[in-house]
């Protein structure tokens, strides 16, 4: 019987962790092992590569910490203090957190001869560029075969996250969301609010708008200082805080400086009293452009200040608008500015929405929902016999053999990527083909009732597409135009770059609201749409059904590019391009639907 299946002691679970930062992954892995320290199944212990506020966090739960120094030793070095630790301490299972940690801790895990491993994904890769981008990328294809072939269970902070990931190409099996969980029993102000504000060089009674976290360009605190300019024009007498630090804070002080409101926003640093600053403010406001599951957001709603946020990641699956908060598109600083000013007029109503904000932590995300879901997964892994290594029975033992393994598993990776290729190689000659003989799209195009126009968010270019067709149809009524997304949020806003050039085109996109693409969606539809080649194998593959009667929105207009790119990261010179391209698309459509030919 392995260690793991021994009921007669507690399961040894060992977190491995970078733990460089003091940012919301090491909050939330501090609030797990709170939960975890107290439960007799478990002896948890932590090998962190950095000391600093998660190791003192550990230590005084009772965990026993092992700090291996990442910036004084290599990989290899790292990856044999690991080894020798989780022998000597006969650990069943091994946690990770991040790429880094995960490679290296599953590299030792295999080597030391742990049964199991577990991945928590906190968040999706950050938008970034050049040099980052390409060694991101690296790290994540390694932490993706890694975790393919080795990891029991991936937990994603959210059902967004766990999305994300299957299309990302992790194994789906493996997948697990689990929502971060918060101890609402210590998360509470130290002191009263008319102490830090006199203390921020504020007035008791001075309305206050803030933000927290990491300054980081995916934080977007660039966007909350703009909606701050734009509150300021109406309402001189706010004043705003933005709390933490990070490598974009001489950036964003500039720019304080250059909208004229360096005296109006109060930059903390660091700080380790961020519950008694969040207390302190009217409204919190996060305008991220990406997340998991902000524990921030947690925070501010279990200390009732009344949250604005952006509608990302996981966040629609905590926020709900205008029922526990305000959600509004990102990078929209005017619908931020809007929303926080909405709350601080009608402060009865920021109430009611504050307690609601509250309820639903406590409903939904507290610490003992969170750790009981994951000590559940421990259970599960340690009812199983140890995890093989992917059939390598063969392979051998110890590094030699995980080598031989991943190799097996580069060579996989390496097959699956070529195939994929090969299938988008072979969907653009049959489009080209199609070109040449449009015959299929016009004879289901003359006979249609209900067309379908998707792509991936349902917040660009679907939305346009369909509006378009429709605006030019009014007069026919037989056809119904609808659009949806391969992976949309649902009600989701129209992207705000988008909805102001499509107006200056003179199809409004207001009153949109994204709609997810689903079985019944595809099978009312009698001509689908979409956008490329990529959303046309995902069709295929998710709706086979409607293979012969799924085309790209191109598939008429003879001398335009295939595949009509998402502008979503560009700036509106990207955005013209891309909604100059589905207007060309969808003439020839329509020009069809009223009975012209299509001339070739």
């Amino acid at each position: 019987m392995s260690p793991a299946n021994d009921r007669s002691r507690p399961l040894r679970v060992c977190h491995v962790m970078s733990a460089d930062l003091w940012a919301g992954a090491e909050v939330q892995v501090a609030t797990l092992a709170s939960y975890l320290a107290t439960s007799h199944e478990v002896r948890l212990s932590a090998v962190l590569l950095n000391d600093g506020p998660l190791a003192c966090e550990l230590r005084g739960l009772g965990v026993e910490v092992a700090v291996v120094d990442e910036r004084a030793l290599n990989g290899l070095q790292i990856v044999g203090l690991l080894v020798s630790f989780l022998r000597s301490r006969e650990i069943d299972v091994v946690h990770t957190h991040r790429y880094k940690d995960n490679l290296l801790a599953t590299v030792a895990a295999k080597i030391a001869g742990v049964g199991h491993v577990i991945r928590t994904v906190h968040g999706l890769r950050e938008p970034m560029q050049g040099w980052s981008q390409a060694k991101y990328r690296a790290f994540e294809w390694l932490d993706r075969l890694a975790l393919w072939h080795f990891a029991d269970v991936v937990i994603a902070v959210s059902a967004h996250t766990a999305a994300a990931l299957k299309d990302l190409g992790y194994r789906p099996q493996s997948l697990r969301p689990i929502h971060n969980g918060i101890d609402m029993v210590n998360i509470g102000a130290a002191r009263d609010r008319v102490e830090v504000r006199r203390e921020l060089g504020l007035a008791a009674d001075s309305t206050l708008i803030g933000t927290t976290g990491r300054l980081a360009a995916v934080k977007a605190q660039d966007d909350f200082l703009r909606a701050a300019r734009l509150m300021l024009t109406a309402r001189p007498e706010l004043r705003f805080v933005v709390v933490g630090g990070g490598p974009e804070e001489r950036t964003l002080k500039q720019l304080a400086g250059d909208l004229g409101i360096e005296s109006d926003v109060i930059f903390t640093g660091e700080r380790r009293d961020v519950h008694d600053l969040i207390a302190a403010m009217d409204v919190f406001a996060l305008p991220s452009l990406a997340e998991g599951l902000p524990m921030a957001l947690l925070e501010a709603m279990t200390l009732g200040t009344p949250v604005v946020a952006t509608a990302v990641g996981g966040v629609p699956e905590v926020v709900e608008d205008e029922w526990n908060g305000r959600l509004v598109p990102a990078r929209d600083p005017r619908a931020l500015a809007d929303a926080c000013v909405s709350l601080v007029d009608d402060r009865p109503r920021a109430g009611v929405l504050a307690a609601r904000a509250r309820q639903t932590v406590e409903d939904r995300f507290s610490r003992d929902a969170n750790g009981a879901s994951v000590l559940q997964v421990y259970r599960e892994v340690a009812a199983q016999d140890r995890r093989p290594v992917t059939d390598a029975v063969d392979s051998g033992t110890g590094s030699l053999g995980l080598s031989r393994l991943m190799m097996r598993g580069l060579s996989e990776y390496v097959r699956r990527r070529c195939g994929r290729a090969i299938d988008l190689g072979i969907a653009r000659w049959r489009v080209r083909q199609l070109r040449q003989d449009p015959s299929p799209v016009t004879a289901a195009l003359r006979a249609a009732q209900r067309i379908l126009i998707v792509c991936q968010g349902n917040i660009i270019r679907s939305p346009f597409a369909a509006r378009l067709v429709a605006q030019a149809l009014h007069s026919q009524g037989r056809v119904s135009v609808m659009s949806a997304g391969l992976s949309a949020v649902a009600g989701r806003p129209p992207h705000p770059t988008a909805a102001e050039i499509a107006l200056t085109r003179s199809v409004d996109l207001s009153g949109h609201a994204a709609s997810p693409l689903g079985a019944e969606l595809v099978q009312s539809a009698d001509v689908i749409f979409v956008m490329d080649l990529r959303q046309l194998l995902a069709m295929h593959e998710r709706f086979p059904e409607a293979r012969r009667r799924t085309f790209l929105l191109t598939s008429l207009a003879f001398d335009t590019p295939l595949e009509i790119a998402d502008p979503v990261d560009g700036d509106a010179s990207r955005f013209q391009v891309c909604f100059d391209h589905i207007s060309t698309a969808v003439r020839p459509i329509v020009n069809t639907l009223c009975g012209s030919p299509v001339l070739q």
